[in-house]
């Protein structure tokens, strides 16, 4: 892998491989729990993109935002049920 994101869970298995395109982090946050919100990023505009979050607290399994892209804006917003952590949300680029 010369360039990419590869996330595995605790046994190893990978869940996540962007590595078989050119990736690059164009943005990452930290929300907090139960907050909505979005982010415009002008630079965006054209280019593919992969967006999610994930939770902060190595207890929770599923992410208690939703995480979305509409033009070169991206919106965090709670799930429908709640999980009292923060999310890290990013937003991939990619070729």
């Amino acid at each position: 892998m010369a360039y990419g994101l590869r996330i595995k869970d605790a046994s190893g298995v990978t869940v996540l491989d962007t590595s078989h395109r050119i990736t690059r982090l164009r943005y990452n946050n930290v929300v907090a729990s139960g907050a909505s919100g979005n982010a415009t990023l002008s630079d965006i505009s054209g280019l593919l993109s992969v967006e999610f979050g994930i939770p902060i607290n190595n207890g929770a399994f599923e992410s208690p935002h939703s995480v979305s892209r509409s033009g070169t804006t991206i919106f965090w917003n709670p799930n429908y049920y709640y999980v009292s952590t923060s999310t890290l949300v990013f937003l991939f680029l990619y070729t």
